[in-house]
């Protein structure tokens, strides 16, 4: 019996020596760690044209997207800085209407209220932000810490389908995979663990014109889109 006792308190203090060192993160000037969490793409449409019509009622729709990065911190007292590497996949959905005078017959319809058609978003992407952060709480596990900085962007594969014709069709673009935004968050700790709810801008607009896939010439279903970047994340992470 006493053996078994022996046996359990081991167990105990092995348990409580692990939570120990989840809930208390020693001050280091280096650490690294992962994170992984969901993001709200709501981009900012300027303008959307089909064939040189402009496009009316238009909504967005968000989708959950997923991400997952690791990163490096370079703690300075209460400030620290923050490159991390990521992936991102992200979706969204807009809904408009296109005036029907302008692409059948030139006789105006009657005002369709409700969007009629829409246009997926789909983007898989590659990032580098660099966030400068300030600990605003840092006492025993807890901590609370505002952080902001530049990332940059490399949309590896983007694909926009539409239902405008009676098969959804798929458009192609040749412009840039680049982009730059500007990113801030607000990051929660308890010892090693954080949650982290980031939001992000572009700084340039993303002014592009796409061209049906299934098209040799763009004669025909040409789509003209001028939007920004506008996303909401959220992630839950561990720091080494």
């Amino acid at each position: 019996m006493k053996k078994y006792c022996l046996i359990f308190v081991l167990l105990l203090t092995c348990i409580a020596g692990k939570a120990d060192n989840l809930l208390h993160l020693k001050d280091k000037a280096f650490n690294y760690g992962a994170k992984v969490g969901f993001n709200a793409t709501f981009p900012i449409i300027n303008s959307l044209s089909f064939n040189g019509v402009e496009a009316t009622d238009t909504r967005l729709q968000y989708k959950v997207g997923y991400l997952a990065a690791i990163f490096c911190r370079v703690n300075m007292d209460r400030f620290f800085i923050q490159p991390s590497f990521s992936w991102h996949r992200s979706e969204g959905e807009i809904h408009f209407n296109i005036p029907e005078e302008n692409i059948t017959t030139g006789i105006p319809n009657i005002e369709v209220i409700e969007p009629i058609y829409n246009l997926n978003i789909k983007t898989n992407s590659l990032e580098l932000p660099i966030m400068v952060g300030y600990s605003l709480v840092k006492e025993g596990p807890y901590g609370l810490s505002l952080m902001v900085g530049p990332k940059l962007k490399y949309n590896y594969n983007v694909s926009y389908t539409s239902n405008l014709a009676d098969t959804p069709h798929e458009y192609i673009s040749d412009s840039t995979p680049f982009g730059i935004n500007i990113a801030a968050g607000l990051g929660v700790s308890i010892g090693r663990l954080f949650f982290d709810f980031v939001y992000e801008f572009g700084l340039n607009e993303v002014e592009a014109d796409f061209k049906d896939k299934k098209e040799s010439t763009p004669a025909n279903n040409n789509l003209r889109i001028d939007k920004r970047t506008n996303v909401m994340s959220f992630s839950l992470g561990f720091l080494f």
